[in-house]
């Protein structure tokens, strides 16, 4: 459990400020970053949302870790409220631009190159929620988070099955 001593050690701007929005928002109007930060009325001074100007995106969520003076980044698209795209950072600024490319509707590619602490799921937009992209967009994640884990087993399961799911059905008469 979180003390307000922890709070005053690992956020005193946050404590100053009343919020993490008040923070974030400050150092986006200081450095000319046009994006409105908006007050997590459940928990002010650990989280933080910001709606996108794309309608198939939920609102990003940015949370400040309890333990430790670090942030993290969490963004759906709206249709299943499945996460496009995520991320940790002790950086501030790094948060804002992630923030204001969410916002002002960057594709998730640019919003990795504005804030490079931010990984991408592999899945994509879907702004039609056309079922076979949809489906298309789950397995690339599928692939992407086996690629990425350390466990070649599970990643030739998920390419098998994948290669399986996409081809042709030669048995049906």
């Amino acid at each position: 459990m979180t003390t307000p001593a922890d709070q005053a050690a690992f956020y005193p701007d946050v404590l100053a400020e009343g919020s993490l929005a008040g923070v974030l928002q400050a150092a986006a109007d200081a450095d000319g970053v046009p994006v409105t930060i908006a007050v997590s009325e459940s928990d002010p001074l650990y989280h933080a949302t910001v709606t996108s100007s794309v309608p198939y995106r939920n609102r990003l969520t940015i949370s400040a870790y309890t333990w430790k003076r670090w942030w993290s980044i969490h963004g759906e698209e709206s249709f299943q409220g499945m996460e496009l795209i995520g991320g940790d950072t002790d950086d501030l600024a790094q948060i804002v631009r992630a923030a204001q490319a969410w916002h002002g509707g960057a594709t998730l590619a640019e919003i990795r190159r504005t804030a490079p602490f931010v990984q991408l799921t592999g899945r994509f937009e879907v702004p039609d929620h056309d079922p076979a992209q949809l489906a298309e967009s789950e397995w690339q994640h599928l692939r992407t988070r086996a690629a990425e884990a350390d466990a070649p087993e599970f990643q030739a399961l998920i390419e098998g099955t994948h290669s399986e799911a996409i081809a042709p059905n030669s048995d049906a008469a």
